[in-house]
């Protein structure tokens, strides 16, 4: 989502603490927006939302040729400070499995059942969209990294600061949307079998992230 308010993007990647932070700096219109769609918009429209103002504005800005808009949101792409979340795979896939929104896989299959599901599945957003890894959010087709910050769910608050820091935002982060696996630690529920599916399907998040199994 783009915040002008707070001249921020936060990247949501499903399940890794959006609820949380979109409590803070406010919810976008579409929801888990990679960060090439949204330097699209950014480039070719009016992402100021709400109001008739807001509306009168989109109409006349789609009336500037498109080389001034995309000089006008390329300007502010850069400018803003961009950032997202990770999480560990193994134990996202966990928390997958739980969600209470869209899609309850809990409700249709077993855990080792999902993990099967997961590992020939294109996307794992409730969402159909093309990502397999975390790391899809953040980066062009050419595998540039496109955000300035990348924090990790584990530790969310921490990491907020720094971004809350810079930009006046509450430095306290609220827990939303608590899954209840977390009741659990995410190592209870893998096999052998089923850890090593996660490993290779998400080797590269694994690898980018530098994340093992059981942290």
């Amino acid at each position: 989502m783009i915040s002008h308010k707070h001249k921020c993007i936060f990247v949501e990647i499903p399940k890794t603490g959006s609820t949380s932070i979109r409590a803070v700096i406010g919810s976008p219109p579409k929801a888990h927006l990679n960060i090439c769609q949204i330097r699209y918009d950014m480039q070719r429209y009016w992402t100021r939302y709400g109001g008739i103002k807001n509306k009168l504005l989109s109409s006349l800005y789609l009336l500037l040729p498109e080389k001034k808009r995309l000089e006008i949101g390329e300007e502010k792409f850069r400018s803003y400070l961009k950032f997202g979340f990770v999480r560990n795979p193994w134990d996202r896939v966990v928390s997958l499995y739980f969600r209470t929104g869209g899609l309850q896989m809990k409700d249709k299959m077993t855990f080792d059942e999902f993990v099967d599901w997961i590992k020939y599945s294109s996307s794992t957003c409730v969402h159909s969209v093309p990502h397999t890894n975390q790391l899809d959010w953040l980066i062009d087709p050419h595998g540039n990294l496109l955000v300035d910050f990348i924090g990790k769910f584990e530790n969310i608050q921490k990491d907020w600061e720094v971004i809350a820091g810079k930009h006046g935002l509450p430095m306290a982060l609220p827990h939303k949307n608590k899954s209840l696996n977390e009741r659990s630690f995410y190592t209870e529920y893998y096999s052998k079998r089923t850890k090593e599916i996660i490993e290779n399907k998400f080797r590269v998040d694994i690898e980018f992230f530098n994340y093992t199994f059981g942290d």
